[in-house]
């Protein structure tokens, strides 16, 4: 039974893996006809996003810190600011798993649709840009194209996990 436990989580973490590299390839290259990079959606929030709430990988804050750190220097962008993001979206579905009885996946896809827009909130926030105001629209189709790539993530987690 132990043998089949270190199997499983070395299945999640191969996937986890392998899920990140494919995330990195879609993150530079123009994927759907899709050329303004102020729209293109965040692969790196969705697939965290659908590993949490799967309960796979393992996933704690210094695992975490430490793939949002990559990000940023793989990327380019500010240093510290995707583990920011995902110490928050950690955080917030500790807590709302705490408060709330989750289990239906109406929930689960509700509180994915409120952790993405928190997370682009906090990628606003900690922007190297400045930019105060950010057309709506624009937040809007990230946010839906992101949560696109968050379903499918999920599709993909539990059909080779589960």
């Amino acid at each position: 039974m132990i043998q089949l436990t270190k199997i499983h989580k070395l299945k999640e973490k191969k996937l986890f893996l392998l899920l990140f590299l494919i995330s990195l390839l879609l993150s530079h290259m123009n994927i759907f006809g899709i050329s303004n990079p102020a729209i293109m959606p965040n692969y790196f929030i969705a697939l965290i996003l659908s590993f949490l709430l799967a309960n796979k990988a393992s996933l704690n804050l210094f695992n975490l810190v430490i793939i949002g750190l990559v990000i940023d220097v793989l990327a380019g962008n500010l240093l510290g600011q995707y583990g920011l993001i995902f110490i928050f979206i950690y955080t917030l579905n500790l807590i709302t798993n705490k408060i709330l009885f989750i289990k239906h996946q109406s929930q689960i896809i509700a509180l994915s649709i409120f952790l993405i827009f928190f997370s682009f909130i906090t990628l606003w926030l900690t922007s190297e840009t400045f930019e105060i105001f950010i057309p709506f629209q624009t937040l809007l189709i990230q946010s839906i194209l992101t949560f696109i790539a968050f379903l499918f993530f999920r599709v993909i987690i539990i059909k080779n996990i589960s």
